[in-house]
Formats: structure tokens, C-alpha cells, sequence
């Protein structure tokens, strides 16, 4: 148990110092918003730059994992979206909302430092396998599935050109194709890129934890508790349930079924309740987040055990 804690301590410890600085008002949390952006669009991109250009491209990428997890991924929404619809009775938008929050994981802020802190370097490339399986599934499909039940107005080709206009305005998306080309062996990376990148990698995983602390300090435990349960339960359990069985059936390492396991069990994306408030549940998203952010100190202990941390 004392190699659990030794690797989740520091995780909560920064997301607590975060909440904890802005509920003592020494940061407002519009004053992190500045730094959220840093990670988003700078530390994280240069992240996935480290991990995929400094590596043959045969060993960027893992087609088993690509699989499974992607595979878990979509049968995590449906199985939110259908407990959303028929369980609970939601409208069209609130099941959808159900989906996406149980099967998009906040693998940059909250993951990649959980998973670096137990498996140092090589966490970076499940960062950027995560990056592209959220953008391509889980992000598209939120979005096609609540825009056919008239939750924004929108036509389909209307949602499918937003969909598609954002994958390519986002950075960590970009940072994909320009890393391919060094893993590809086309151009060698340059050694002042790859110190630049590396420290900017190595100061985005604090900084999005800080963040993340700070954003829970406005959140309050407001809303329909079965709903907000079932975003939050699912989040934690049948997430990471899907991926291994995904995972499995696509023949992958017992450790690597493990580290998907791990990143499914973390809290929902950070823009969840802001999605949800697009739709008018606000309220909902918020107490989702909060719950499941609170939870998943147990889930992820859980984890941790079943992968042999404990030992």
C-alpha cells in the first residue's frame, strides 16, 4: 500500500494545493485559465512531439492498444447513452451527455502525470495513442449522436464540419503528423528541438494538475444525484471495464491492458461541464466532475493494486 500512495499522494496533493489556492483567493481561477491554455496548446503538443519523433515508427504507435482502447472507448458511450435514455429516461442531449462523460478521459491533466509518476518516460506515447483515439471517437461521436437529437439546431453536416474544423485547429492533433515525419526517419530531430520540448514537456504535468485542483474550487454538488451518479460510476468503473476487455480481445500485453485501464479510470475531460453547460446542464456537469474527481482516489488506488503496485 505504501507504493500506492507514494505514487498517488503527489498527484492529489498538487490537484488539492490548486484548489486550495483559489479557494484562499490567492489565484482567481479566470488567473489559470492563462495556464490551462500553456498546457493545452504548448506542453502537451511537445509532449507527444518527445514521445512519438524520438522513436523508431514502428514503436510509436501500438495497434492493439489503438484498438481496444478505441473499441472501449465506443462501447462505453453507448453503454452511457443507453442507461441515459432508458434507465434514467433523459432526452436526447442529457444521454448523450451521459456517454461522453463516462468515456472521455482527461488523459493530459489528469492521466499522463498519474501514469508518468508510475511509469516515467514511455507514458508519453500513451498520451498521444489518447490524444487521437478522444479526438476521433469520443469527441465526434458526442457531438453526431446529441446534434441528431436536436440538442443544438445543427444539421449533421454542420456538426461534422464543426467536428472536423476543431480536430484541425487542435494542437496536440497537429503535433501528430509533425512527429511522424522524425519517427519516419525522414529528418533527424534536432537537438535544440528536443531539449526545448523536453522541458516543456516536463513542466506540463504539475501545472495541468495545479489547474485542475483550482477548477474543483467553484464546483458545488447541485443536481439530480441518480444522474449524476451514473455519469460518475460509469466513469470510474465501466470505462476502465470496457478498455480491458477491449484491450484484451485485441490481444494486448497484460501490462499494457493495465495502463489503459488506468487512463480510463480517471476523471472525465476537464471540458465536460463546460460541453454541458452548452446544452443546459450546467449543474449536472459540474457535480459530475466534482463526485468523480473525489472517487477516483479509490478507483485509481484500486488500479494501482491490480498492477502490481502494491507489492
Amino acid at each position: 500500500m505504501l507504493a500506492i500512495f507514494q505514487i498517488t499522494a503527489p498527484v492529489f496533493a498538487i490537484l488539492l494545493l490548486g484548489f486550495a489556492a483559489v479557494r484562499a483567493g490567492w489565484f482567481a481561477f479566470d488567473e489559470l485559465r492563462g495556464a490551462a491554455k500553456l498546457v493545452m496548446r504548448v506542453g502537451l503538443p511537445a509532449l507527444i512531439f518527445q514521445a512519438v519523433a524520438t522513436k523508431p515508427l514502428a514503436e510509436a504507435f501500438d495497434t492493439a492498444y489503438l484498438a481496444g482502447y478505441g473499441g472501449g472507448t465506443a462501447a462505453a458511450f453507448v453503454f452511457g447513452w443507453a442507461a441515459g435514455r432508458f434507465v434514467r429516461r433523459q432526452d436526447g442531449a442529457a444521454a448523450a451527455l451521459s456517454g461522453f462523460g463516462m468515456s472521455m478521459s482527461n488523459t493530459g491533466f489528469i492521466g499522463y502525470p498519474l501514469l508518468a509518476t508510475a511509469i516515467g518516460i514511455p507514458a508519453g506515447q500513451y498520451m498521444a495513442m489518447n490524444a487521437l483515439l478522444e479526438n476521433l471517437i469520443a469527441l465526434p461521436l458526442f457531438y453526431i449522436v446529441a446534434d441528431a437529437s436536436g440538442g443544438s439546431g445543427k444539421s449533421r453536416w454542420q456538426t461534422l464540419r464543426d467536428v472536423a474544423g476543431n480536430l484541425l485547429r487542435n494542437p496536440m492533433i497537429a503535433a501528430i503528423p509533425v512527429s511522424l515525419v522524425f519517427a519516419a526517419g525522414w529528418l533527424p530531430v534536432p537537438a535544440v528541438a528536443d531539449k526545448v520540448t523536453a522541458m516543456l514537456a516536463s513542466a506540463s504535468a504539475p501545472v495541468a494538475l495545479f489547474v485542475i485542483g483550482g477548477s474543483l474550487a467553484g464546483l458545488k454538488l447541485r443536481g439530480s444525484l441518480p444522474d449524476i451518479a451514473l455519469i460518475s460510476i460509469g466513469k470510474l468503473v465501466v470505462f476502465p471495464l470496457t478498455v480491458s476487455a477491449g484491450l484484451w480481445l485485441a490481444g494486448a500485453a497484460r501490462d499494457v491492458i493495465w495502463i489503459g485501464a488506468l487512463l480510463a479510470g480517471v476523471p472525465m475531460a476537464s471540458i465536460f461541464p463546460l460541453v454541458c453547460a452548452q446544452y443546459g446542464y450546467e449543474k449536472r456537469g459540474s457535480a459530475a466532475m466534482l463526485l468523480t474527481v473525489v472517487l477516483s482516489f479509490f478507483s485509481i488506488s484500486l488500479l494501482m493494486w491490480w498492477g502490481g503496485f502494491a507489492r
